[in-house]
């Protein structure tokens, strides 16, 4: 891979990183989590990494500190600390798997192992003196010919080794639990941690083969650091994806509900203390609905339904629900009926009609935490075949 085409996909990487790493602070707002905390870090590890590693960035760096080839050490070093993050994550999540607390003593033992390893990568480099042109993408197998820095290369592939191989037996010990976000998060860093592993598996070899003077094996390096770029990826998805998901439902069950929040809110009349964001807004924006903005819409909605109650004509249930068929979703049906009473009411209540029925109850299957799924089904079925049809024929037809 070209050191161009590096730039690109290393600060893609980072950028991914980044908003990871804005979602899980923006989460600390809502509750302090040591595990969030060690997230939070681990993916400042991760970026430290990635933007050291850029070529743009690494020449930079070496061309400050006037010592060639130090970036690698600061990409390396943010790498271990990276993959000790890691590390530490399993083993929490594994003891919490347990029961247990957070094994403290264990923690600090392995704090003390790795920043051993971190000693030891730094004095073995300082202590090679390297000199001479930059080589951000060859720098294992360019300077393999120096015996401190394959010492330097191997203290440093055995501790990725020790903290990739640690984490991904932790969270396969640590996957037995029956809470599905927790087995979930754990199977992602352990598939994470074999993937990065893999840059060890690739760039032994070619050091190996680099130290002994041949270069047949070079391209390995590069196998290498693909391998442990896709490890990154998976490990910001287990990180964030959970999150993401949440975010973007929410956001999409936001948008869904405008129609009915304007049809119910506009047809009972109603006032509402905080304005929707435009139609504009509420597409390109990066809206983040679940906190408020969600949570109003759906009341605001309810809210409209109670008002329009007494011109909800019960009648058009049963006419939806004939001409649905014996094939259609219980649920389907409700929303489908919910769609056809309220633009049914809505109508009467325009047309200037009284009140002629009983204020409705919020239907009985419908439990609370379910609400919000079916107001968008009924959102969606505004303009559904079944429900315009119903509508279009007299009122006696509904009875009868």
């Amino acid at each position: 891979m070209s050191e161009r085409a590096s730039d690109i996909v290393y600060l893609v990487v980072v950028l991914i990183g980044c908003a990871s790493a804005a979602v899980k602070a923006s989460a600390l707002r809502r509750g302090f989590s040591g595990s969030l905390v060690v997230i939070i870090s681990c993916h400042v590890a991760g970026i430290g990494a990635f933007v050291s590693a850029t070529p743009a960035v690494y020449r930079v760096i070496d061309a400050l500190a006037g010592r060639t080839g130090l970036a690698s050490l600061v990409a390396y070093s943010f790498i271990i600390l990276f993959s000790a993050h890691a590390h530490l994550l399993a083993i929490i999540w594994a003891a919490e798997v347990r029961g247990g607390g957070t094994p403290r003593r264990r923690v600090t033992a392995l704090a003390v192992c790795y920043a051993v390893i971190l000693a030891a990568m730094t004095a073995t480099f300082l202590r090679a003196g390297l000199t001479g042109p930059d080589h951000p993408l060859t720098f294992n197998v360019t300077f393999a010919g120096r015996p401190e820095v394959v010492v330097f290369l191997l203290v440093f592939l055995a501790g990725l080794s020790y903290s990739m191989l640690s984490a991904a037996w932790e969270c396969r010990r640590g996957s037995r639990t029956d809470n599905p976000r927790l087995r979930g998060g754990l199977r992602t860093i352990s598939l994470a941690s074999l993937f990065i592993f893999g840059y060890v598996v690739f760039a032994g070899p070619s050091l190996a083969a680099a130290a002994w003077g041949w270069h047949g094996l070079d391209r390995l390096t590069d196998l290498g650091a693909l391998s442990g770029t896709v490890g990154a990826f998976i490990l910001n998805w287990g990180f964030s994806g959970h999150a993401v998901q949440v975010w973007w439902r929410d956001r999409s069950d936001y948008r869904r509900l405008r129609v009915l929040w304007e049809t119910a809110v506009e047809g009972a009349g109603r006032t509402v203390a905080l304005a929707p964001p435009s139609r504009l807004v509420e597409r390109w924006s990066l809206l983040s609905a679940g906190a408020w903005l969600l949570i109003r819409r759906l009341a605001d909605i309810c809210d409209a339904e109670r008002a329009l109650s007494p011109w909800m004509d019960p009648a058009l249930a049963y006419a939806v629900e004939a001409a649905a068929g014996p094939g259609g979703r219980p649920e389907e049906v409700r929303a489908l009926a919910s769609a056809a009473m309220l633009l049914d009411a809505v109508r009467r209540r325009g047309d200037g009609e009284p009140p002629a029925f009983r204020s409705l109850p919020r239907p009985d299957d419908v439990e609370p935490a379910g609400e919000r799924t079916h107001l968008v089904r009924v959102a969606r079925a505004l303009d559904h075949p079944v429900v315009l049809a119903v509508l279009r024929r007299p009122a006696a037809a509904h009875r009868g």
